[in-house]
């Protein structure tokens, strides 16, 4: 497929530069060349550029151009049984409030984001984007619903994590557990309650994104019963 640019409004705006998304797939060398340049020469200064996994001819263009993984990026899928326990864990529910416990679990949820491990980036852009992200997940905005786990209810929230009805199935935005909080249960207890909502929603299906250098994360999904049903790696193209 000949590449071709899309413009993407909000990151331009958010970041203060011409942001776009190149399109494209089997992109050899030569032609990936070429689009950078044409793309300079616009005006463009980032273009994020997604390669499938299975896409080798676009990933030798990439290493050609020199190009560094900016993420490599893994979409677990969970098939929501259609029964579920009785009764849910007690310390998860709903907010719709931003407090500083949960703001600071946002920002451990994107310890591995692209936003923070490339240093092309201001080091505040990171804490823009992801207060950005909870402060419109709690106004209902990007995310139906956000769930917390308190070990009691007027304890701070200790667990994170946002659900997103999508075309076909419920998407995992936000996930944390507090680093002083984990391998305690906390993160099956969330799921547990996300997996309740799937099927009130009417969907079937749970899915999420997180990095595969994420081990934890990647883990943790594995071992509730995600399967990988996507794999790509996505690079920063700065012109």
């Amino acid at each position: 497929m000949h590449p071709h640019i899309e413009p993407l409004a909000w990151d331009t705006k958010f970041l203060g530069m011409a942001v776009g998304r190149l399109h494209g797939s089997a992109i050899g060398a030569a032609t990936l060349r070429a689009a950078i340049h044409e793309a300079r020469g616009a005006g463009w200064v980032l273009l994020y550029w997604s390669v499938a996994a299975t896409d080798a001819v676009s990933q030798a263009a990439a290493q050609d151009s020199q190009l560094p993984i900016a993420d490599h990026r893994v979409t677990y899928t969970l098939a929501v049984p259609p029964a579920g326990a009785d009764s849910l864990p007690a310390q998860v529910a709903p907010t719709t409030v931003l407090s500083a416990p949960l703001l600071a679990l946002a920002f451990q949820s994107g310890h591995f984001s692209r936003f923070r491990t490339d240093h092309r980036f201001a080091p505040e852009v990171f804490e823009r984007l992801y207060t950005h992200w909870i402060r419109q997940s709690v106004r209902g905005e990007l995310a139906r619903e956000v769930l917390v786990f308190r070990a009691s209810p007027t304890a701070p929230e200790v667990g994170l994590l946002t659900l997103r009805p999508e075309a076909d199935a419920v998407t995992i935005g936000l996930l944390a557990v507090d680093e002083r909080a984990r391998k305690q249960g906390i993160g099956g207890a969330l799921l547990q309650v996300a997996q309740q909502r799937v099927r009130a929603w009417g969907f079937q299906r749970l899915t999420a994104v997180t990095q595969r250098n994420n081990l934890a994360a990647c883990q943790f999904y594995e071992n509730a019963g995600f399967q990988p049903s996507q794999e790509e790696y996505l690079y920063h193209l700065w012109l």
